[in-house]
């Protein structure tokens, strides 16, 4: 067996468990913000933003590293999960949290079926002209269905309550997000790992032999579409209510680019990585407030940066680190082999 053969597993195993290690330093350190930061509701603000805005950009990366479809109109399904969730509250006020967040993932997740019909049979640059155009749509219907709407004013997001309880402030709101995004992370590491999970990773990797072995390539798509539209969902409704308003100017273009550059920066099909991205591009953005009009310019130097640097993404140090520890060490061993030959 060469030393390559010998250490490129355990390289690889080694690198799994930092990414992981990664999550769960966030995990604790999520656990452990509210107590340090719990006055700062700014500070508050801010952490539930990156919390939302990782599910999110998981839900994206279902679609673009495990599924290999392009994407760009995330934003739109966000949109109605955040309008479906603050409907259902307004007309529902006492609606327990769960039975909110369940109605707007199941709404948002039929929207996703009926696009992944016509799209099962597309992709590349075609499918991106159609999610492209979902994007761009959801918006203006928004606009334009005052009735549900409320038109360019929009909804004003309830708080979420279970039982008595109400959960109003910045803190309650941030741990609510948190054990959302937590337990969805579970559940999409989970399917991951089913047959069904293996066929998404199948078709990406090539339809014509994922064909060939008897997966319906179009069937899994639209599969595909849906589970991505339901986590999407859920980030639309926590969305909203860490907004406390869902309008049609907080869903741009913009912001489905901004999901597309969190999963490219973090790393494509990594979920720790997704978490990764979604957290540095949300803290470079917020260091834009100042100069209204250049957080675009700021998150697009960031992409440029850690794909010049790092074309796999953050997901991807410690694999590369670990690579070149192994390549060090090989140098090293060759390097002693041949001063004791000459030795000898």
């Amino acid at each position: 067996m060469s030393p390559a053969s010998r250490t490129v597993p355990g390289g690889r195993a080694a690198a799994r468990i930092a990414q992981w290690a990664m999550v769960g330093a966030v995990v604790v350190i999520g656990v452990l913000f509210p107590q340090v930061y719990g006055q700062d509701f700014y500070a508050v603000t801010i952490a539930t933003e990156c919390i939302v805005y990782a599910l999110i950009t998981i839900s994206l990366n279902l679609l673009v590293g495990y599924g290999g479809q392009i994407s760009l109109g995330q934003a739109g399904l966000v949109a109605i999960g955040g309008y479906a969730g603050a409907y259902i509250l307004e007309k529902v006020p006492s609606l327990p949290f769960p039975v909110e967040l369940a109605f707007a993932a199941v709404l948002t997740t039929i929207a996703g079926l009926i696009l992944g019909l016509p799209t099962g049979r597309l992709r590349g640059h075609y499918l991106a002209v159609v999610t492209l155009g979902l994007g761009v749509a959801i918006p203006q219907i928004a606009l334009n269905l005052t009735s549900i709407t409320n038109g360019r004013t929009g909804l004003i997001v309830n708080p979420a309550s279970i039982g008595s309880l109400a959960l109003a402030s910045p803190v309650a709101i941030y741990y609510m997000c948190f054990v959302v995004t937590c337990l969805s992370v579970i559940a999409i590491h989970s399917l991951l790992k089913t047959r069904t999970g293996r066929a998404f990773m199948a078709v990406r990797d090539s339809e014509q032999a994922a064909a060939a072995m008897g997966i319906n390539v179009q069937r899994t798509k639209i599969t595909l579409f849906a589970v991505s539209a339901f986590f999407a969902g859920i980030g639309g409704d926590l969305f909203g209510h860490l907004q406390n308003l869902v309008a049609p100017g907080a869903f741009p273009f913009s912001l489905s680019l901004f999901f597309l550059a969190a999963v490219i920066v973090g790393g494509s099909a990594s979920l720790p990585g997704s978490v990764i991205g979604a957290i540095l591009l949300v803290l470079a953005d917020t260091q834009t407030t100042s100069l209204p009009g250049f957080e675009p310019v700021v998150v697009g130097g960031v992409v440029v940066l850690v794909l010049l640097i790092i074309p796999g993404g953050l997901a991807a140090v410690p694999a590369t680190l670990m690579r070149l520890r192994s390549r060090q060490g090989r140098r090293r061993a060759r390097t002693g082999s041949l001063a004791s030959g000459a030795g000898d």
